[in-house]
């Protein structure tokens, strides 16, 4: 019976050691890519659950129940309170039908059915019901105009389901895919040069190529990109934050251009009352003024004509820290009304409502009728109107004025006043409304007009109290209210302009209000638009120079109506201007704005917060929704930002920078060691030297030397304000020929010759002269030579020469940690010196510490089979070292000092792999 070699069990053992710790490896990187990927099913998942299961329509004469996605235009849907209307439908019959648009804007408001209000507008008309929407009163019928893919939910949904850009990473590692033709070519190299050599075992041959497959290949890269951006995305979360798609962590700091709502993401969605304009004069409220009795007419009206209440459970806190419902002015003005009214309550008691109009659209008109009693216990009615200025300036004939105890005519002059106030408050950016009033005749026949409050089951008796009584009226005055930007939002403005990052603004607001709402948040500077220009030199519109304007604000329902037209115009908008705002744009404009700068080559980040804005935030680079909008924008979002906030997007982009130049320090500080590896087999295979790395200890390497301390440095704060460097998206690579000359040639080199100068003189102490070496492998792995002699006549046997091995293996990892120590402090820096930058990193200090152990560790540890502890009298072999770790220091040292000396020189272009 042949007995069994105890190498080649040993060699078993290796084997069966590396294959389960490589496959524990690719099975963890899977994971790791797994965990990084988006859930995109939640997307679809998400638009399904929008839309009902079954619906009533009346089909062929007859009332059907059917499926909601067999639904046809030209059904008849009926519509009940409960449920969800499962197409979009043009409703002719209504009985007191409200429905809530929340799950398609994020907004709970309720808006109230007229059949006879009609717009071009779906979202502004009063007759049109979208799909998704809850019906929260009444019931009502409407005939389908548009369903599937055709309604406004399924236009968001298929655009949504559009191919999307590919994010960093998955770039980077395509752009990896060099690496492996490079380790293939010196794999081939090596096969050649192995075939021409005789002697070697296949196990010999077979351990080497896949130590040197192992070697070569960066094994820690899936894992060290996973800590980065695992890392980065704790930090996020800190700063307001929550990543739902880890790869856009690293995507984000490439951001050339933020496309985002115009409101709610630059202003605070808080509105506060800023300016009255009562008895002829406009008043700052910041400023002290009177409190006329004309003043407490108008504080009164707009209690009276408000539907804001406060919030219910609010029991024992004070009035003024109280939560309100309502629509953000009104909560505004009663927030303001209550510095300067006892009681809200007692005052609405007092004056209670008979009739109501909610506002709408079309006549952008709010009615209300209220009965009170007098002093002399008769009951006097009123009515009061809110709206906007223009529409109630047209019902108005008399005001009042100071210091004249009552009403005035409403002359020419006066009109024009008040005309120009509003036309300067909405430049401002205000939400003005005016405010009316007149004392009605308590006769029959308006007492009958009013007693069914107005109902829109008949609009006519509305229509004729209109005519009848809301003539003559009383102007009380304006209240405009702003919605103020949330702090610090100019100066992340100020930091995307110097980051390099064009803005581009999207609302559905008209051009002025989305002009001076781009103004107060700092979009467009002064002098910046074309019409800011013609106001200041004094010209027409049409004289103005074109290249001269920066900024422009774009009506997109201006636009022709062919897609390739609109794309060229949006294009060209882009390109010429700096800041670009699009008003009154559409839903699938917001997808072509995204679309024409992804085309234009940018790397765009869109921010949204409704259903609308869906297709956008899924169609970019990076999506970024806001953590109160609605469910189906926040499934397609990639980062939700908890605070609705610009400001944290902004801050969010620096660290996602500050991550992508931590990842290349990393990446430059692991690399290192595959030079030393690399060299060491070409020795073994080349010059036939007894010099080689066996498989686990190099797996050792790569995890516990090269990735744990490699993760360390994705604490390093910034060398510098990485905000004030545009991004080099056409440079864009992880693995560039900077990093692979620093990590090979500068820093790997001498980690290789410290290695090879260890093995030489832990050798030569061993009996064995450096020339003795050459040529030496094939008698040195000869199982059956057990009487090889060395330099000084001495023999080794085939166990004392594996001995040897092991101990020399624990030479090369205790040589690789201690120059893998030094190239991770001077890792720290790519530019800057390393003495100002500083030693804040404790965790890269731990890490140095940990590093000490490992040499410790290998110095008097043994493990069977693997590694050996080493004599104590050869530890000061390791002095040989400490020379070529100072000349690393030294070497790196000046190299930064160049480029910091001399900017742009050929070594920052040889080397310099830092600054995106």
């Amino acid at each position: 019976m042949e007995q069994e070699n105890p190498t080649d069990r040993q060699a078993e053992y290796e084997y069966l050691t590396v294959t389960i710790i490589l496959l524990i490896v690719f099975l963890v990187s899977g994971l790791l890519r797994y965990i990084q990927e988006n859930d995109d099913y939640l997307v679809a998942w998400a638009f399904m659950d929008l839309m009902p299961m079954y619906c009533t329509v009346v089909r062929d004469g007859r009332m059907q129940i059917i499926r909601s996605e067999n639904v046809v235009v030209g059904d008849i849907l009926m519509i009940a309170y409960g449920e969800r209307i499962a197409a979009d439908v043009r409703i002719f019959y209504s009985e007191d039908l409200e429905v809530n648009n929340v799950a398609l804007t994020g907004y709970s408001t309720s808006v109230t059915i007229n059949p006879d209000v009609m717009h071009q507008d779906k979202w502004i008309s009063r007759n049109v019901g979208l799909a998704c929407s809850h019906v929260t009163q009444g019931s009502g019928r409407g005939l389908v105009i548009a369903c599937g893919d055709d309604s406004e939910v399924g236009i968001m949904a298929r655009l949504c389901m559009e191919p999307r850009p590919l994010t960093r990473p998955r770039k980077n590692m395509k752009q990896l895919g060099f690496y492996k033709y490079v380790v293939c070519f010196i794999m081939l190299c090596a096969t050649v040069i192995c075939v021409t050599l005789t002697g070697l075992s296949i196990p010999n041959l077979l351990e080497f190529y896949v130590s040197l497959t192992v070697s070569s290949s960066p094994l820690y890269f899936p894992s060290l990109v996973f800590i980065g951006l695992w890392i980065t995305k704790n930090n996020l979360t800190e700063i307001g934050c929550y990543v739902r798609n880890m790869e856009s962590v690293s995507t984000l700091g490439l951001t050339t251009v933020i496309c985002s709502n115009l409101l709610g993401s630059m202003t605070q969605r808080t509105w506060q009352i800023s300016e009255l304009f009562v008895d002829g004069e406009l008043l700052n409220v910041q400023s002290d003024f009177d409190e006329t009795d004309h003043f407490r007419h108008l504080i009164r009206a707009s209690v009276l004509c408000n539907q804001a209440n406060f919030a219910p459970g609010q029991r024992g806190l004070p009035t003024n820290q109280q939560a309100l419902d309502g629509t953000e002015y009104e909560k505004a003005v009663l927030k303001f009304a209550i510095r300067f009214v006892e009681s809200l309550h007692v005052l609405r008691v007092k004056h209670k409502r008979v009739a109501y109009k909610s506002v709408d659209f079309i006549s952008r008109l709010q009615v209300s009728v209220h009965v009170t009693v007098n002093d002399d216990d008769e009951t006097e009615y009123y009515l009061y109107i809110r709206g906007h200025w223009a529409e109630v300036m047209d019902h108005c004939t008399t005001c009042y004025m100071e210091n004249e105890a009552e009403p005035v005519e409403l002359s020419a002059e006066l009109q024009d006043e008040v005309i120009s106030h509003g036309l300067q408050l909405e430049k401002l950016g205000r939400h003005t409304y005016a405010f009316a009033s007149k004392r009605l005749p308590a006769d029959d026949y308006m007492l009958s007009l009013i007693s069914n409050s107005f109902s829109y089951s008949n609009n006519k008796v509305f229509f004729s109290f209109m005519n009848t009584y809301s003539n003559s009226m009383c102007f009380l005055g304006l209240i405009a209210a702003q919605n103020p930007p949330y702090p610090h939002v100019i100066d992340a403005i100020a930091q995307c302009r110097t980051a390099g990052i064009k803005l581009v603004f999207m609302t559905r607001t008209d051009v002025n209000f989305a002009s001076a709402i781009a103004r107060a948040v700092g979009v467009f500077e002064e002098d910046s638009d074309i019409a800011d220009m013609a106001e200041t030199f004094n010209m027409a519109l049409p004289r103005v120079e074109h290249r001269l304007v920066t900024a422009v604000t774009v009506n997109m329902q201006n636009m022709s109506t062919q897609v390739h037209h609109q794309r060229w115009n949006i294009e060209q908008l882009l390109l010429s201007h700096v800041d670009v705002v699009f008003s009154r744009i559409a839903v699938s404009q917001r997808y072509l704005i995204i679309d024409s700068c992804l085309q234009l080559g940018a790397v765009v980040t869109a921010i949204g917060s409704s259903v609308h804005d869906t297709s956008a935030i899924r169609c970019a680079n990076v999506g970024v929704s806001e953590a109160s909008s609605s469910q189906v924008s926040q499934s397609c979002a990639d980062i939700i930002v908890l605070g609705n906030n610009f400001v944290t997007v902004v801050r969010a982009i620096a660290q996602s920078r500050l991550l992508f130049e931590n990842q290349k320090k990393a990446l430059v500080y692991a690399m290192a060691t595959n030079m030393s590896m690399v060299v060491i087999h070409f020795l073994f295979v080349v010059l036939q030297m007894p010099f080689r790395m066996p498989l686990v200890p190099s797996i050792f390497i790569s995890i516990f030397v090269n990735l744990i301390p490699a993760s360390t440095l994705f604490y390093e704060p910034a060398e510098f304000d990485l905000m004030k460097v545009i991004p080099r998206v056409n440079e864009d690579f992880l693995v560039n020929r900077r990093m692979l000359f620093v990590s090979y040639i500068n820093v790997g080199l001498l980690e290789a010759s410290a290695v090879v100068l260890a093995y030489i003189v832990y050798m030569l102490h061993n009996g064995f002269l450096p020339g003795a070496l050459f040529g030496l492998s094939v008698r040195w792995y000869d199982d059956s030579l057990n009487d090889m002699m060395d330099s000084y006549g001495q023999e080794w046997t085939r166990g004392a020469r594996l001995q040897l091995e092991y101990e020399m293996t624990s030479v090369i990892v205790i040589t690789l940690t201690v120059m893998q120590l030094v190239n991770l402090v001077i890792s720290k820096t790519a530019r800057v010196n390393l003495l100002s930058h500083g030693f804040g990193n404790l965790r890269l200090n731990l890490a140095l510490v940990y590093m000490i152990g490992i040499c410790f560790l290998f110095t008097f540890t043994s493990a069977p089979e693997q590694l050996q502890s080493l004599p104590v009298d050869y530890l000061p072999i390791f002095l040989y070292v400490f020379p070529l770790a100072i000349l690393t220091v030294l070497l790196e040292t000046m190299r930064r000092y160049i480029l910091r000396k001399y900017p742009g020189s050929w070594l920052e272009e040889v080397s310099y792999y830092g600054c995106l």
